[in-house]
């Protein structure tokens, strides 16, 4: 099932989207929730990000193209590398992603995202996947020159509308490594994998996170981009697509000083 959250009558609602529809559901996302009977054209209604997570956790060179990019000589990771996106830097499918002044050159990376669906503390890999209650697509935006330069990433990842997310979770992917990712600007394919290239694979990944962060249900993992990263700019619209899931759009602009 696609879980989608929506907002309709201005009131925020969640719902099961099936092809031109959207069913509302009512109750515990993560939970007990049953049908309302009512029933939404999806053209009639805003979708928002798909969840409300209490963190973002992202991975660093998780593809080895993507590690081999640019020629700067780096290294595949012996282990997951973690870096934290806070809340506020989320971005609702088809809002505009606005790039900071001073911000410089500003990328997009294509992820695919693990959706957590119930609480994990330091659980096994072989267990892993019984924490995921979905998976919907990402952009993990980057101000390469704020990232390079700064000590953290806190504002080189996380400034607003730096994370980008939806336009659902889909529920039944059993599989999270057969999965293809593609990258599109201004419809220009640019990246292009299937997740089966990940190093870390999304059961190591939540595990090893699981080992000292506890993850709680609606938090997400954006698993890392593939190789073909590169500069957007006012005036571009970025997707993002996954295979069984959909299709994340948003435009671009730059905010003047």
């Amino acid at each position: 099932m696609k879980f989608a959250r929506f907002q309709a009558g201005g009131q925020i609602r969640y719902g099961i989207a099936e092809g031109e529809n959207i069913r509302e559901i009512h109750g515990d996302l993560f939970g007990d929730h049953t049908p309302t009977g009512t029933v939404y054209a999806l053209n009639t209604v805003k979708l928002l990000v798909p969840c409300t997570p209490s963190k973002l956790l992202a991975l660093g060179l998780n593809y080895a193209l993507h590690v081999a990019e640019g020629g700067t000589g780096r290294k595949p990771p012996e282990r997951p590398e973690i870096f934290y996106k806070v809340p506020s830097s989320l971005c609702h499918p088809d809002d505009t992603i606005m790039i900071p002044p001073g911000a410089g050159e500003t990328h997009y990376e294509g992820e695919l995202v693990a959706v957590i669906g119930k609480t994990a503390k330091r659980v096994s890999v072989a267990n892993a996947l019984d924490y995921v209650f979905g998976y919907t697509c990402g952009n993990d935006v980057s101000a390469r020159p704020w990232q390079r330069g700064d000590l953290q990433w806190w504002r080189g990842k996380s400034c607003d509308t730096f994370s980008p997310l939806g336009p659902w979770i889909e529920t039944d992917i059993k599989d999270p490594s057969k999965l293809t990712l593609e990258t599109r600007l201004n419809g220009q394919v640019k990246q292009h994998s299937g997740t089966d290239q990940l190093l870390f694979d999304v059961p190591t990944c939540i595990s090893f996170i699981s080992q000292h962060v506890t993850l709680y249900p609606g938090d997400v993992i954006y698993t890392g981009t593939c190789d073909g990263v590169g500069p957007m700019d006012t005036g571009d619209t970025v997707e993002v697509e996954l295979s069984h899931i959909g299709v994340l759009r948003n435009p671009v602009m730059r905010e003047t000083a």
